[in-house]
């Protein structure tokens, strides 16, 4: 039988499709269009285009499939539009799996995010944490509300689980962590709020969808996450590797708030992204940091430790020509 991945053109959804592929699982991919997904159907995946906003489109693409990942997402600090937010990461979640459970899919696994955990400043969240009431940024708050939408069609009957990354990094990322890893190694990140994140490396990711669609319990939600370490530890880390003799300079998380106001303030008369959005600064402002070991667990992940993973980021992005050379 088949396996549908929405979002397959993305890094994570793009990573787990080449990953599937080379168990030898037959993979369908379902894009808004083919120009991203060439290279997927190059290694043998079949894409179809369609829109997971459109409950046909979906049924169309699930016809046949007995498994489906759910991947799609607007992932992003700052939109024009903050109904986009909602439109995909709600409603576009809703139409797939209540699609899904009128396909009978045998297996689910939505791919949810750990802001989603929603610990309050410095807690360490773990799977059943109470949120904390109050969220960050229309991201954080919409992808809380799709996987409100995937549990309560679980309940429905889906055989669903849910797995919620934290801040993921690694080759073949060209935003969000590796890209601030590049900006720092390349001089063009002049400082940082030295907030305490937890790291996972894009292999443990897509290893952790896996193990949930194979060993996952339904109705349940796993962290995929790596160490908890500072911000600034993590561009360290990577400058000591790359040989950057470069240290993160920290500022004041009130200042980078008090600069995010007033950008914003400009940003709704040009309708241009700010250098840093108002979500961008509250969500940097709160740590991040979790409890993994149901993961570990239960679903027999072992995770790779920080310094391997920034070994083999570096390495790519050197090899990408993305940074500079062997010295600075």
């Amino acid at each position: 039988m088949t396996i549908l991945v929405t979002g397959g053109a993305g890094f994570i959804g793009g990573k787990l499709v080449r990953s599937l592929l080379a168990r030898g699982e037959k993979v369908r991919v379902l894009d808004l269009g083919t120009s991203r997904t060439g290279h997927l159907a190059r290694l043998g995946a079949e894409v179809v285009q369609g829109d997971i906003l459109s409950p046909k489109d979906v049924e169309a693409a699930l016809e046949g499939c007995d498994r489906l990942f759910h991947v799609a997402a607007l992932f992003r600090m700052w939109q024009p539009d903050t109904m986009s937010y909602y439109a995909v990461n709600v409603e576009g979640t809703r139409n797939v799996l209540q699609s899904a459970l009128k396909m009978r899919v045998k297996r689910v696994v939505h791919t949810s995010s750990a802001v989603t955990i929603g610990e309050a400043q410095g807690q360490l969240g773990e799977e059943h944490t109470v949120h904390r009431g109050y969220f960050l940024s229309d991201y954080e708050r919409s992808k809380y509300l799709g996987e409100q939408v995937a549990l309560e069609v679980c309940e429905r009957g889906l055989p669903l689980v849910v797995v919620n990354p934290t801040s993921v990094y690694g080759p073949g990322q060209t935003s969000h962590m590796t890209d601030a890893l590049a900006r720092f190694l390349n001089g063009r990140l002049p400082a940082v709020i030295d907030a305490r994140l937890n790291f996972t490396y894009i292999d443990d990711v897509v290893k952790g969808h896996i193990s949930a669609m194979e060993k996952g319990q339904v109705g349940e939600r796993y962290i995929l996450g790596g160490d908890n370490a500072s911000l600034s530890e993590f561009l360290g880390r990577g400058a000591e590797i790359a040989g950057v003799p470069r240290k993160p300079r920290q500022v004041p998380a009130w200042l980078v708030r008090t600069v995010a106001r007033i950008l914003h303030v400009v940003s709704l008369a040009t309708k241009r992204r700010p250098w840093v959005s108002l979500d961008e600064a509250r969500t940097a402002s709160h740590s991040f940091i979790f409890d993994t070991s149901r993961a570990r667990e239960e679903l027999g992940l072992e995770w790779i430790r920080l310094r391997v993973g920034l070994e083999r980021t570096v390495s790519w992005l050197r090899e990408e020509g993305l940074i500079g050379g062997a010295s600075w």
